[in-house]
């Protein structure tokens, strides 16, 4: 006997996982008895101890058409591919593929891994399968072939074992999986304000078929019925997701951070002896005293201990999410667990299309507007509670003068501490405590000269007056400041919230237009019911069985003339095998 081989593009990488190697590769040893059958040309067909068998098994990653690019005649992205002739000779494609342990002339099983670099030039990011993880062997590559002599054939593509053992599911701990694979959309979806590019995310996939060849022949020729154990087709994807990279969210930093300085200019008003609250203690002086008497206020109101743009830090530097929505404000990406959203893809019938429609997509709107509109008031209640605890700081000095008249010259009446220390939440509340200290300006027999010429209360009079404005300056501040700051505030709530309509806006053109441009389907089986018309498969014939072939994805997508190229993820092919 002798082994054939043809050459091929050298391999670039393997993908492998640290997860421990439960399965180990076998050659089918079914119990059975040895047939006899004349008119096929087959004289024996012993499952014990059978040999001759000529078999056929093949895994392939990624294959079919995507993005404008024929991905079946790239060399280095080719299928691992095994064929046993009945003299015992088994050709090997490509040639440099790895001897994952043969046993000739019984067993041949080998490893073609996938090489991702022959995808650079097209928008696809493999890059996540080079990385191999922590105490991992050769274990999980990614395209597998295995053929014996007795019939016994498997083949396997995607995150599978060394014994060409699925790998992946669900339930797959991320820890043991590579990164995903990216596929481009931007280039069919159509252009959307807000969005720059548009990613389907696809999870580490598997697909392994295994064939008892022998058991299926006698099915085929004598009518014994073959254990269901004669074919075993098994899938796996670890998820599904939708990244979006989109300067409209990125954006939302920008109009919160300009919002804030805004409201920070507000805040700035209040200060000062001719701020708000110093303008305002003055009035309420002015009001609460003789109209001829004027009021001058100097002195100091300051505010401390406050950060706005601190306050709102974590709210715009961590990302928002509900499990299956995130929206990173910092690096401007959404991101959809699709996985969540569907019905689960692993353990699903033959040829199982994956929906995508209103009905499955418009809650990744709903949720987005959830997220961003609790964020929106989150930062409201933030800068709110920032406010209000700042500590106000009023040191004013109001200096009450009454006008001259004839010979007499305009005076001093009387000289007002206006202070108080704490927060401006007490202020907004009207449950601050303002202390006047008020003290006449000089000498009070002039000045009482002065006020009785002028109709005017005693310099006593005025003291006691001024003395007791404490609290109607407390309430007039407290409308004057919760009016100004509650505007602010509202202010800046309206303009998140058209920033959050555009960023809503962009999203729902993104999903309205996925139905239209994107099908998937699980589990494909081109021998099975409602295949695609493009799975095909090598039918029994004669004294050979069937192909029997299974992928774990295929991914449709449909170009802007409305035609759809169709790539496939994780390919294993198992068979044809012919009888000796």
């Amino acid at each position: 006997m002798k082994t054939r081989t043809r050459s091929a593009v050298a391999i670039a990488a393997v993908a492998i996982v640290g997860v421990p190697m439960t399965v180990t590769a076998t050659t089918a040893a079914w119990n059975s008895s040895e047939w006899v059958h004349g008119e096929v040309g087959t004289s024996t067909l012993d499952c014990t101890d059978g040999t001759g068998f000529a078999s056929v098994a093949s895994g392939r990653f990624l294959s079919g058409s995507l993005l404008g690019l024929d991905l079946d005649p790239i060399a280095e992205l080719e299928r691992m591919a095994l064929a046993l002739d009945g003299a015992g000779d088994v050709t090997v494609s490509p040639s440099d593929a790895i001897d994952l342990g043969s046993t000739p002339p019984d067993s041949y099983v080998y490893a073609n891994p996938f090489d991702v670099t022959a995808l650079s030039a097209i928008n696809v990011d493999l890059t996540g399968f080079t990385v191999g993880l922590p105490g991992a062997a050769l274990g999980a590559v990614n395209q597998y072939a295995n053929v014996a002599t007795d019939g016994s054939v498997a083949g396997a593509s995607g995150l599978v074992n060394d014994s060409g053992a699925v790998l992946v599911s669900d339930t797959t701990p991320p820890a043991s999986l590579p990164a995903r694979a990216r596929v481009g959309l931007s280039g069919i979806l159509p252009a959307v304000t807000g969005i720059a590019d548009a990613n389907l995310e696809i999870g580490a996939v598997a697909a392994s078929s295994q064939i008892d060849g022998c058991a299926l022949l006698r099915e085929e020729l004598w009518g014994e019925t073959a254990p269901a154990s004669a074919v075993v087709r098994d899938y796996g994807i670890a998820g599904l997701g939708l990244q979006l990279d989109a300067p409209v969210v990125q954006s939302l930093v920008g109009t919160t951070t300009t919002a804030v300085n805004t409201l920070g200019g507000v805040v700035g008003q209040l200060t000062g002896p001719s701020g708000l609250i110093g303008s305002t203690i003055g009035a309420g002086i002015d009001a609460g005293i003789p109209g001829v008497l004027t009021t001058t206020v100097g002195g100091n109101v300051s505010i401390t201990g406050l950060d706005l743009l601190g306050s709102v830090s974590t709210l715009l530097n961590t990302p928002l999410t509900d499990g299956v929505v995130t929206i990173d404000l910092q690096a401007g990406t959404i991101d959809v667990d699709l996985d969540a959203l569907l019905p689960s893809l692993n353990d699903a019938a033959p040829n199982t299309e994956v929906v995508l429609n209103a009905a499955v997509l418009n809650p990744i709107v709903d949720r987005a507007g959830v997220l961003l509109d609790n964020w929106t008031s989150q930062i409201v209640a933030a800068l709110t509670t920032e406010l209000r605890e700042a500590t106000v700081t009023v040191a004013l000095e109001a200096v009450v003068a009454a006008p001259g008249i004839g010979i007499l010259p305009g005076l001093n009446v009387l000289t007002a501490d206006v202070g108080f220390v704490g927060p401006l939440g007490s202020l907004l509340d009207g449950t601050a405590v303002l202390t006047i200290d008020a003290e006449a300006a000089g000498l009070v027999g002039p000045i009482n000269t002065l006020l009785s010429a002028l109709g005017l209360p005693t310099v006593t009079q005025l003291l006691n007056t001024v003395g007791g404005l404490s609290s109607g300056l407390v309430s007039t501040l407290a409308n004057t400041l919760t009016t100004t700051i509650t505007a602010a505030l509202t202010t800046l709530g309206g303009t998140l919230a058209t920033a959050v309509t555009a960023v809503i806006s962009a999203l729902g053109g993104v999903v309205d237009a996925l139905p239209s441009v994107v099908s998937l389907m699980v589990n494909v089986q081109p021998d099975q019911p409602n295949a695609p018309p493009d799975a095909t498969f090598i039918a029994a014939s004669g004294d050979a069985t069937a192909e029997y072939r299974v992928a774990a994805l295929r991914l449709g997508l449909a170009d802007g003339l409305g035609g759809l190229a169709a790539a496939t993820f994780a390919t294993a092919s198992a068979g044809p095998v012919t009888a000796p």
